[in-house]
């Protein structure tokens, strides 16, 4: 923990911009600490993930618990946070899985471009995917759904979205809906599924997966 603090004040950092109105800076950082506590007391080494790799994902899902636990944000802000925290759960997976593939080597070159590139996709998946949720409580968030030349594209590819979300395997919408329509972690969602966390993650990151392909299509 002593040699990663300044990992959890980096965290609290790109919060804040995000949440500056209704959240002191180091109530962040408490929630990032609390946060990096929870990884150093759960870490592996033989998953062959690295420390800080690992910590951040938990610390940026715990800043998020957090703020939903103890501050009334506004939707769009809230959505927006959702979409951050599915972002880290779904790259902690991919990070996981690609450690054991590899036996623990990162990836370089092309491969680790190819790696952003996906993962970018992934996030910009998941941005949209939390603003359907405010779609279905009747807010117009088209101004808000990044990458489009227009409000038209935004609405078509919304609606892409959304059929893609509607033929998922009924494991996978559940999950989804609970974890972006609903705001709750992972862990949250999968025991209400009867699954566990570990399961409940890779599911995810299927889902994401075909979402991604219908977004990218779409764009």
């Amino acid at each position: 923990m002593e040699r990663n603090l300044e990992l959890a004040r980096k965290a609290a950092a790109v919060f804040y911009p995000r949440v500056r109105d209704h959240v002191a800076f180091e109530e962040l950082v408490a929630l990032a600490n609390a946060g990096l506590a929870e990884a150093a007391s759960r870490f592996d080494a033989a998953r062959g993930v690295r420390f800080s790799t690992f910590a951040w994902y938990r610390v940026n899902g715990a800043i998020i618990d957090g703020l939903r636990r103890t501050t009334h944000l506004p939707r769009r802000t809230w959505a927006k946070l959702v979409a951050l925290r599915a972002a880290s759960e779904y790259l902690e997976n991919r990070a996981e899985r690609e450690a054991a593939e590899r036996g623990g080597a990162p990836a370089t070159g092309a491969d680790a471009l190819a790696q952003v590139q996906q993962a970018m996709s992934a996030i910009r998946t998941m941005y949209m995917t939390s603003f359907e949720s405010l779609r279905d409580d009747g807010f117009d968030v088209a101004d808000d759904v990044p990458a489009t030349t227009d409000k038209l594209d935004g609405a078509r590819l919304a609606s892409r979205l959304r059929e893609a979300i509607a033929k998922l395997p009924d494991n996978e919408r559940a999950l989804v809906t609970k974890h972006y329509w609903e705001g709750k972690n992972l862990l949250e969602a999968g025991a209400e599924l009867g699954m566990s966390k570990s399961w409940a993650s890779r599911l995810h990151a299927q889902a994401v997966d075909k979402l991604r392909q219908i977004v990218d299509v779409g764009s």
